[in-house]
C-alpha cells in the first residue's frame, strides 16, 4: 500500500512538550532523532483502499508518462543545462521547506 494521504486518512497534531516522557521517547524512536519541545507532531493512520483494476493503473501511468514527456520538452526548450535546473529545483525545495518565500 501506498503512503500517501486519501480520504480514510484520520489525524492529529501533538505538541511534543505536553508528551508524556515514555511516549517522546516512543515517538522519537519512530521518528529516529530527538524531538524539540518547541516541535509538534502529526500522528495519521491510514485505511486500506482497495487496490486499482489493471485498466485504472494503466491510465494512471499513462498520466504520468505524459506529463514526464512535457516537463522533458519544456526543460529542453528552456535553454538551461541540467545542472541549472537542478540547482532550481534544490533553490525552490530549500525556500518551501524553511519557508523562505516572501
Amino acid at each position: 500500500m501506498a503512503a500517501c494521504y486519501n480520504p480514510n486518512m484520520e489525524g492529529s497534531i501533538h505538541h511534543v512538550a505536553d508528551l508524556g516522557e515514555a511516549t517522546r521517547s516512543a515517538v522519537e524512536g519512530l521518528v529516529g532523532h530527538p524531538l524539540g519541545s518547541d516541535e509538534f507532531i502529526y500522528i495519521a493512520s491510514l485505511g486500506a483502499q482497495a487496490e486499482g483494476t489493471p485498466t485504472e493503473r494503466n491510465s494512471a501511468w499513462d498520466e504520468v508518462d505524459a506529463l514526464v514527456a512535457q516537463m522533458h520538452q519544456k526543460a529542453a526548450s528552456s535553454g538551461l543545462s541540467t545542472g541549472q535546473i537542478d540547482a532550481l529545483i534544490d533553490a525552490e525545495c530549500e525556500a518551501v521547506r524553511y519557508d523562505l518565500r516572501t
